[in-house]
């Protein structure tokens, strides 16, 4: 059955927030026993070319992985680059959902990402039924979809474009006149116009996507909203409760002011679902991304902070000045990479940050970085004797606050990769199979990382172990002949592919 994915291919990446481990450590932090990240079993439903599951089936060997999606050439896609990488612990169907039966088998993590919104309301029921048979007990759900009240804006949109393409057969010529009307209509209106200022902020955003995004998205025949208490009553007709969002950061309102949050709160009247409702027109929100499970488990709605303490932390953070103060409480300023600034006076907290952004990309055990952060401060000699639960206390909440806006992670399970650079240094294979295709490539901490650099692109195919440094140089030259490569700037990429964790040795 040919698709209009097989007619305009809409390229997979690997999204971290689907990872099984980020799905575990969420449910751990909400009272629930996940299943082992090690030996998880996964659906996705909706792989496409297994741009987002290959990747896990690759970093996670005693796992199991299945991919189910209906455009045969994404399945063929996936299953060369299965058979490229020699896995054997993952299998990707070209089947329509609409067929699953009770026979499919139980999983641990079901993912359904960038379907729910696109698909006619009998494919949605399935989804949600699909997560409700086939999801073992204590098993995660993970369903993103387009959240209203923001979607009337794109709603808005959308309907401007689907007419002004209308009588256009292409869907690469929808693209391309959709996007002109759009460039028209943005530059119609002055700056100072509430029309225009709604529609740069709106329209500057789609047409940064890709043409096939953009497509599918704004385009194609379905693209559903719902608001978020109209999601959860149909997971509920199926068994299913709220969990969290995958993006523990985008239930956040405390960068409101104090008299907002509480009048949220308010409103809400003590019901934590309906105080996400409110939080959701507060920001106008236009995508969710909402983990579920079985409705007869029994759940915290607050996060447990003593989970933290068996879990690792990792954090890619660098303090603003080259010696900052740890034995004292002056304040110190530490920059996120991709998170902002945060400023800490205290000793624990400096500490942490400062080690953890030494040792990125690796993760430590928090049980470890406590001992490390009480000797890099010096409380573990204080003459006062600073005791360790009361910095125990302190660095697990920290740690929660932090991770809960996005600037640091947790994890249950960590990821193996090289942090340091080996005399003959090897590149992860998923990596150097990926960049053969594109410019995105699967990094070994559950992320992707774009790289468009030729020199990087060619020194990340000569990354098999048999060179050495001298090796790699000339080598690299004769590839990239183009410019000068200097043994410092080889150094430095080799660094940087480091640090996006894309070595296994």
């Amino acid at each position: 059955m040919q698709t209009v994915y097989d007619e305009f291919p809409y390229p997979g990446a690997a999204f971290a927030q689907t990872h099984p481990n980020r799905l575990a450590t969420v449910a751990t932090l909400f009272g629930m026993t996940p299943a082992s990240v090690k030996t998880c079993r996964v659906l996705e439903l909706g792989s496409g070319d297994g741009g987002n599951l290959v990747p896990m089936a690759f970093s996670l060997p005693n796992g199991h992985f299945t991919g189910v999606d209906l455009a045969g050439s994404a399945v063929a896609q996936a299953q060369e680059l299965i058979n490229q990488l020699g896995l054997t612990n993952i299998r990707v169907e070209q089947r329509d959902l609409m067929d699953l039966g009770a026979d499919f088998g139980e999983y641990d993590y079901v993912i359904a990402h960038g379907l729910y919104s696109w698909v006619p309301p009998p494919v949605r029921e399935k989804i949600l039924e699909i997560c409700r048979s086939h999801l073992a007990p204590n098993g995660v759900a993970y369903i993103s979809y387009n959240a209203y009240p923001g979607g009337h804006l794109r709603d808005a949109i959308r309907e401007m474009v689907r007419f002004h393409t209308r009588h256009i057969g292409s869907p690469r010529e929808q693209v391309r006149q959709a996007r002109e009307l759009l460039e028209f209509l943005i530059q119609a209106h002055p700056e100072e116009d509430p029309y225009g200022v709604f529609l740069r902020s709106e329209l500057q955003s789609i047409l940064k996507r890709s043409p096939a995004a953009f497509y599918h998205d704004e385009l194609g025949e379905h693209n559903h909203r719902f608001y978020f208490h109209e999601f959860l009553a149909d997971a509920s007709r199926h068994g299913l409760e709220y969990l969290s969002e995958a993006r523990l950061s985008s239930m956040q309102i405390g960068a409101y002011p104090p008299e907002v949050t509480d009048r949220i709160r308010a409103l809400a009247q003590g019901d934590d679902l309906a105080r996400e409702q409110y939080a959701d027109f507060l920001k106008l929100n236009t995508f969710r991304q909402t983990l579920l499970c079985h409705a007869e488990l029994r759940l915290e709605r607050r996060l447990d902070v003593a989970q933290v303490l068996k879990m690792s932390a990792s954090a890619d953070v660098q303090p603003v000045s080259p010696h900052p103060d740890l034995h004292s409480t002056a304040a110190e300023e530490f920059q996120f990479q991709t998170s902002g600034k945060i400023t800490s006076n205290h000793p624990i907290t400096k500490a942490a940050l400062l080690h953890l952004g030494r040792i990125w990309p690796k993760a430590l055990p928090v049980s470890e970085l406590l001992q490390i952060t009480r000797a890099l401060s010096g409380r573990d000699r204080a003459p006062d004797g600073a005791p360790a639960a009361e910095d125990s206390a302190w660095l697990l909440e920290t740690i929660l606050k932090l991770y809960a806006v996005k600037f640091m992670e947790l994890h249950v399970y960590v990821p193996s990769f090289a942090a340091e650079v080996s005399e003959r240094p090897v590149a992860s294979p998923l990596a150097q199979a990926q960049i053969r295709r594109g410019v995105f490539v699967s990094n070994l901490a559950c992320g992707s990382t774009e790289i468009q650099d030729e020199t990087v692109r060619q020194l990340v195919l000569l990354l098999d172990g048999t060179r050495n440094r001298d090796q790699l140089l000339t080598d690299l030259r004769a590839r990239v002949s183009s410019v000068e490569i200097t043994a410092e700037q080889l150094e430095m990429n080799l660094s940087r592919l480091a640090r996006f964790a894309l070595l296994t040795a």
